[in-house]
């Protein structure tokens, strides 16, 4: 059986047994656009299924004769559990998340998910935005994901946008991507100064604010829960040139500068996970 099959079975069976949960993690990935080889499942798991999880998981004819949970090294927030072995030999996993430092609850998640065909049955994942946030962490492969991921965003975003799904401006304030801001320059996105007014009053990312604001170079930003772009980055983006050369290199003087904040807010709270065991 296939990984998206098996996903499938998986999902079936845990229904069964009452377990509410999204998809998140490499299946996630690979749902969303990007190719991942795994044959882990990780999921996010809803908190009124957590105290009783592994009573609900035996309940489960898919793997319940083999279920042995494994350690964790963030008790209390994830668990594994090893629920078969693989003709390679490769054993497998099911990952739970009851709350995740990177994401909301999981009622929010749950209200941005996407369903969607994968395998044999129609499976809930993770959407979008969600995954983007998830992956931010210490790790370099993670920020490669993230890279492709902003661009299947803005493109899914822009899209929506020209079939009336979405208003413009909230598609502008999500721009996170070189790929994307060239998609939305060429379909002249920016020609209403209140149109971007409006996105970037919405906007929290810096990489997005970035992106929009020497189109509107008088426009208040609206506050952000990561960073403020640096005082004098603020200044030239009020300057430049919308789209030249300088304003591209400002946005990925902030995007790295995100990244690093990423990063180290990730590593600080592995580290405070850690020492609380």
């Amino acid at each position: 059986m296939n990984p998206d099959d098996r996903l499938g079975e998986i999902i079936t069976a845990l229904e069964s047994a009452g377990v509410d949960c999204l998809v998140v993690g490499g299946h996630a990935v690979r749902f969303h656009g990007l190719w991942r080889n795994t044959d882990d499942f990780d999921l996010h798991v809803s908190p009124a299924c957590w105290d009783d999880l592994p009573e609900r998981l035996a309940q489960c004819g898919a793997f319940s004769a083999v279920l042995v949970e494994g350690p964790s090294w963030r008790r209390g927030v994830f668990r594994r559990f090893r629920i078969g072995t693989l003709s390679t030999g490769t054993e497998e996993w099911l990952e739970f998340w009851r709350t995740n430092h990177l994401l909301g609850p999981f009622d929010q998640l749950k209200s941005r998910s996407i369903q969607g065909r994968y395998g044999s049955r129609n499976i809930r994942f993770l959407g979008i935005g969600d995954l983007i946030r998830s992956k931010e962490t210490e790790r370099d492969q993670d920020w490669q994901d993230v890279s492709r991921l902003e661009e299947f965003q803005d493109a899914r975003m822009l899209a929506k946008s020209n079939q009336g799904l979405i208003p413009l401006a909230v598609a502008l304030a999500s721009c996170r991507s070189r790929a994307g801001f060239t998609s939305y320059l060429q379909a002249n996105a920016f020609s209403n100064p209140n149109l971007v007014t409006e996105a970037l009053s919405a906007s929290t990312n810096p990489i997005a604010q970035s992106y929009l604001l020497p189109f509107c170079p008088g426009a208040t930003l609206a506050a952000d829960s990561v960073m403020a772009i640096e005082p004098m980055l603020l200044t030239r983006l009020r300057s430049e040139i919308p789209g030249g050369r300088m304003h591209h290199s400002i946005v990925e003087i902030v995007r790295r500068r995100y990244i690093e904040l990423r990063r180290e807010q990730d590593r600080q709270d592995k580290q405070a996970s850690l020492k609380a065991q």
